[in-house]
């Protein structure tokens, strides 16, 4: 008679393991599951160990204890397990497709998928081996045959919406933004309550520009997830990129609710509150940002340059300086510290700073017409004129180095020449243009140069 025939089983009830006869019995077995079910591996892996004490050839309790094992975290030691469970059952296909997981969980790519191989020889229509085998490859970045094994998956069973959602993720890495966009489709029509297809639809409407589109996806993400912080977060960034910054930043704000160690939130409500001119709400929030993560150059640029707008100079430079230790080739940096000590009247120290804009970026012109400005209010008028030339080579159809050019013109007596450059500046902006006779308007022309 069966022990477990006289009474009633009840899973929640204490089991003595010492009464186990042998693993013969349904209950056991459907306590060991009900335990693996419920996230309850260490008690699983005692009962395990006790049945196989008294089954010691059951493949199917080595493949369940290798299956705890990975409950557990510990794969490494799963692998034996499984391997004792194959010697004993080389052809159970299901014993593959999990160690296989088991190895890719491991990093070991290569040999998971030998096994998901070794599964299809038994199985050559399995789903779900030709699924894992798909990401591992994915894993490897080999995105291409890891979408040809997800085809192969939907090709089998066309509702096997996982399938899709990795496809449509592989498209994306592979910038092939409208496939992409068609597999989170077809993959939320089977299955529309997953919040991360739709926010992962947002960030690919995102990057093709579609940011009302966009808008959309994230907020049918948050529906379903309200305390889903990246889909705040890049709901605001589409908001921001639309101009509707307010919009913005009370995205943002939602999205630190819930990761309130975001700097990167922190950083974009400050570099917000900068574009609408509310310099103090920037602060208070660029401050933040920093507190949360000292590395981050960018926000200790955006707040230099409020203190810049503020006219709070020493501040803004010590923010700059701090900027650059952490980021030397950050030329923005360079040029806004270089703008700063001309504000103050070090034009002389700016000179490096320019210099090393333009070593950073030697096609950026507003730099070295600056450059030169820095040259000429210093009377370095060669220097000046060889900058505000090469700013010309760059960007012709610019009226301003034409100017600085023909004021130099004007203050060394150079007068025709100085005619000629104010004339070319005119043809470049002929709104610019006033009349002139030069012998009786000289003074009208110098103060236009200098005020304009």
């Amino acid at each position: 008679m069966n022990y477990f025939d006289d009474i009633e089983y009840n899973a929640d009830d204490n089991f003595e393991y010492d009464d186990i006869p042998g693993l013969n019995s349904e209950s056991t077995e459907e306590r060991i599951n009900y335990l693996c079910e419920t996230g309850k591996f260490e008690e699983a892996l005692k009962l395990i160990d006790q049945a196989i004490v008294y089954s010691p050839y059951s493949s199917d309790l080595y493949h369940k204890k290798a299956v705890t094992l990975d409950g557990l975290g510990r794969n490494k030691e799963s692998i034996e397990y499984y391997d004792k469970a194959l010697s004993l059952n080389p052809h159970d296909y299901d014993i593959y497709i999990n160690k296989g997981i088991a190895l890719d969980s491991l990093g070991k790519y290569k040999e998971a998928m030998v096994n998901y191989d070794k599964a299809l020889e038994f199985d050559a229509d399995n789903t779900d081996a030709f699924f894992n085998k798909g990401l591992s490859y994915e894993r490897t970045e080999n995105y291409q045959e890891a979408i040809n094994c997800f085809m192969k998956v939907v090709e089998i069973n066309p509702e096997y919406a996982d399938a899709y959602y990795e496809m449509g993720y592989c498209y994306d890495f592979t910038d092939n933004l409208d496939l992409s966009l068609d597999n989170y489709e077809k993959h939320i029509e089977l299955n529309p309550l997953n919040y991360n297809a739709w926010y992962n639809t947002g960030i690919v409407l995102n990057r093709q520009g579609k940011f009302l589109k966009a808008i959309d996806s994230y907020e049918y993400a948050l529906s379903i997830k309200k305390d889903f912080s990246s889909a705040w977060y890049n709901c605001g960034n589409a908001y921001a990129s639309i101009g509707l910054l307010l919009k913005g930043i009370d995205c943002y704000k939602e999205s630190v609710k819930f990761n309130k160690y975001d700097s990167y939130a922190y950083h974009n409500i400050a570099n917000s509150y900068y574009e609408l001119g509310l310099y103090d709400e920037a602060l208070e929030n660029f401050d933040k940002s920093i507190k949360l993560n000292p590395g981050n150059y960018d926000s200790f640029f955006g707040r230099g340059s409020c203190y810049y707008n503020m006219n709070m100079f020493d501040k803004a430079l010590s923010d700059y300086d701090s900027g650059i230790k952490l980021n030397s080739n950050y030329s923005e940096l360079w040029y806004s510290k270089a703008d700063t000590l001309y504000a103050l009247g070090r034009i002389e120290d700016s000179l490096d700073s320019y210099k090393q804009v333009l070593k950073l970026d030697p096609e950026n012109y507003e730099a070295v017409y600056d450059y030169g400005c820095a040259f000429a209010d210093l009377q370095r008028n060669e220097e000046a004129m060889e900058y505000f030339n090469k700013a010309l080579d760059i960007k012709a159809d610019w009226a301003d180095p034409y100017y600085e050019k023909a004021k130099i013109y004007f203050l060394t007596k150079e007068t025709e020449l100085g005619i000629e450059m104010l004339e070319t500046a005119f043809y470049v902006k002929p709104e610019d243009r006033f009349p002139y006779k030069f012998e009786d308007d000289w003074h009208k022309i110098l103060e236009f140069l200098v005020n304009r």
